[in-house]
């Protein structure tokens, strides 16, 4: 009799946490349309997800695992899963048409992103040894500077309504990284290093009000590269839907 051995695989899985600095959201752009030379408003809002796509399933309000990484002054966080809140930009740029078909679109937009998780604040001394450690529920907001620049096509253009494609890429810079000790009189803020770069793609509608006024809805497909910055809905999800509206005025 012929004895047949089955030989069982066994297989491990490593749960590594991660550690973040930063928080989360949103990004705008500034786009004016229409013939000539515009300025325009921009108030835009990030759709999609608050919670990005984790790996792995977990309480948000877990206790803190001991990291790995050499201690130093600042925030880590300790759950596997952050909760971000929607991304907010507004803004004000210009469009200069160069032909009936194509014009490009330039500007200066500020962006708002937050997100809320459980982690642990450090107070590390020069020679490294810890002075304080807490660890609470956080709230991160975070504050950008942003220039988009956008090459315009318009597929139908006449006194009432334009449609029009866009594509472009932005550059923006963290100017505030700020931490808040829910539920206690405590704020740590950062030194984001950097900057963050953006490109987008998308399908507009203007339709004119008057003469010289506009109103317009872009939305857009945008994807965030992996720059550095801190933690938010940008470095978990960055391919992104965003839909952008504002005001549009002819000069």
């Amino acid at each position: 009799v012929e004895e047949i051995e089955k030989e069982k695989e066994e297989t491990e899985e490593d749960f590594v946490d991660k550690y973040d600095f930063g928080e989360d959201w949103t990004e705008t752009k500034e786009k004016n349309s229409g013939k000539g030379s515009k300025a325009s408003i921009v108030v835009s809002g990030l759709t999609g997800t608050n919670n990005a796509r984790s790996p792995r399933n977990a309480n948000l309000m877990k206790r803190p695992t001991p990291s790995r990484a050499p201690a130093v002054t600042g925030v880590r966080q300790s759950s596997t899963t952050s909760t971000f809140g929607v991304p907010v930009s507004v803004g004000l740029g210009a469009k200069i048409r160069f032909t009936d078909r194509w014009s490009l679109g330039v500007g200066v937009n500020y962006s708002y992103l937050t997100r809320k998780f459980y982690g642990t604040y450090t107070e590390v001394d020069s020679e490294g040894n810890i002075d304080y450690s807490e660890s609470a529920d956080f709230r991160n907001n975070q504050h950008f500077i942003g220039i988009p620049v956008n090459a315009y096509f318009n597929i139908i253009a006449n006194d009432r309504i334009n449609f029009y494609t866009y594509a472009g890429g932005a550059v923006e810079r963290c100017v505030a990284d700020k931490y808040v000790m829910l539920g206690k009189d405590f704020t740590y803020s950062a030194k984001p290093k950097g900057v963050q770069w953006s490109v987008n793609v998308g399908l507009g509608v203007e339709f004119m009000l008057g003469k010289t006024v506009g109103i317009y809805l872009d939305p857009s497909l945008r994807y965030y590269f992996n720059c550095g910055q801190p933690s938010s809905i940008r470095t978990e999800q960055p391919l992104m839907l965003a839909f952008e509206a504002g005001l549009r005025f002819k000069i």
